[in-house]
């Protein structure tokens, strides 16, 4: 038997869509719903002027609600809004009197009157809460619900209720609609972040939990969670494993080639012990070799960073002037962190990334705003990684005189594939630099512990740490 499917509104919004599962279903009833300032007006209006922009009607009809010159003038800010549109493709009413004169029943006349008049393909009802006001009892309301649903539905005109609440509760107006959306805001300290959440979709696979969003020139944009995102891609990739050298004299030789490419490493140490210098020789090395390579910094600068390769004798300007190279920095400060992965992983799959440098996963966990969340975080991001097949270093700082289990803090090391330590040792009353490797995936390797050499001509390894007399390998 052929059924027809349900055609999808798009809404144009960033990241909104995939939240969706492609959009909303059309021709439906949908609350929106959050308090005072959570974006609700400014979400819906920006649908709106997608849909104007292509040629169709929308209707605006406000209850109690700002006034249409106050909405226009706040509208004006972003850039989405076109003054051209409005008065032929967006059209304002006010319904408030039918209300308060006639009840629910004059106000489901004037609705079907203007569905009728104008056939609007979208239509917004904005200050929804007053129905509720206007004290109707709740067989009165569930009717006015179940009439408003059909009447959109007859009318093919997608609907959107605005009203300015928080919870999923069993009222009529969140029973009778087709899908519930909340905006809310999430407080931490000082912080402040804005997220939405769709408790409840008809006929659409939507995405569950909540993601943040912004709201910037162009209006609102979402980030949705990385975790839900990862959870419906399915698992990686299975390719035959290669091998991605470093460039460090001796250190290929000892991990008999490098790592698996696709892998992740992590790179652990004590403050100044070289990390950041042998991930750089690491995305230098694919470099040579003509690999789009990305590196992700929180505390160093790009310029910084740039120096401090040339310091010994690794030209990366040049990659970065080409574009081969890109350095995405944040201070890791008010920095939402599903953004910052988004853009992280459209660089990758659109430059075809091959080595990427995370500079460190500290300030990268730092970021993220609830408590509980990062390991989750972190096991979505490796994997999105390893199935784009990005050979990956996460640097990772431990304390000066760390003289514990050489691991990642937390649940984090079953994360990596590789796990390479850094530190340093006291050798005659001279801090010298050790390395070793903890773990290596698919491969054999030397367990012994070497001494690190850092000069002006980069890096070097030496003979083990236990022998007397050292000479370069």
């Amino acid at each position: 038997m052929n059924t027809q499917r349900i055609p999808l509104l798009n809404t144009h919004v960033p990241g909104l869509d995939q939240i969706l599962g492609g959009g909303f279903p059309a021709h439906s009833l949908y609350l929106i719903q959050g308090l005072a300032g959570s974006g609700k007006t400014t979400l819906a209006c920006q649908v709106a002027f997608q849909h104007a922009h292509q040629g169709k009607k929308v209707l605006i009809l406000t209850l109690i609600a700002e006034t249409h010159g106050k909405m226009l003038n706040h509208l004006s800010n972003f850039s989405f809004f076109d003054e051209s549109l409005v008065g032929e493709h967006i059209l304002f009413f006010g319904a408030y009197n039918e209300l308060l004169k006639g009840g629910l029943r004059a106000l489901q006349k004037s609705i079907a009157a203007l569905l009728s008049e104008h056939r609007p393909d979208l239509m917004i009802i904005d200050g929804f809460r007053t129905v509720r006001e206007a004290a109707p009892s709740d067989m009165s309301l569930s009717e006015f619900m179940l009439s408003l649903n059909s009447l959109v539905a007859t009318m093919t005109c997608t609907t959107f209720l605005l009203s300015p609440t928080e919870g999923n509760v069993a009222d009529s107006e969140n029973t009778l609609v087709d899908g519930l959306i909340e905006l809310s805001q999430y407080e931490r300290g000082m912080q402040l972040i804005r997220e939405i959440k769709v408790f409840k979709l008809r006929g659409s696979r939507h995405l569950l939990g909540r993601h943040v969003f912004e709201v910037g020139a162009d209006g609102i944009a979402i980030y949705p969670r990385l975790e839900s995102l990862s959870s419906a891609a399915g698992a990686e990739r299975w390719l035959q494993p290669e091998r991605a050298g470093f460039g460090i004299a001796g250190w290929d030789q000892l991990t008999k080639g490098g790592v698996v490419r696709g892998s992740t490493t992590a790179l652990l140490g004590n403050p100044g012990v070289g990390k950041t210098l042998m991930a750089l020789h690491f995305i230098h090395e694919g470099l040579q070799r003509g690999e789009p390579c990305l590196i992700v910094g929180f505390h160093e600068s790009p310029l910084r960073l740039l120096e401090k390769a040339r310091s010994v004798g690794l030209d990366l300007q040049t990659y970065a002037d080409s574009g081969l190279l890109q350095i995405i920095w944040n201070a890791p400060l008010e920095v939402l962190v599903d953004g910052l992965a988004q853009q992280v992983l459209h660089n990758v799959e659109q430059r075809q990334v091959k080595r990427l440098m995370v500079d460190g996963i500290d300030a990268l966990v730092e970021l993220i705003f609830h408590s509980g969340r990062a390991r989750s975080f972190l096991v979505a991001l490796v994997n999105e990684l390893r199935r784009r097949n990005v050979t990956t270093f996460f640097m990772q700082e431990l304390p000066y005189f760390h003289q514990g289990p050489a691991q990642p803090e937390g649940s984090y090391s079953m994360l990596f594939d590789n796990i390479v330590l850094l530190r340093y040792v006291d050798m005659g009353g001279i801090n010298r630099r050790q390395i070793g490797v903890l773990k290596l995936r698919e491969n054999s390797y030397d367990a012994a512990n070497h001494l690190l050499f850092i000069s002006d001509q980069g890096m070097s390894i030496e003979g083990p740490a236990n022998t007397p007399h050292v000479q370069p390998l």
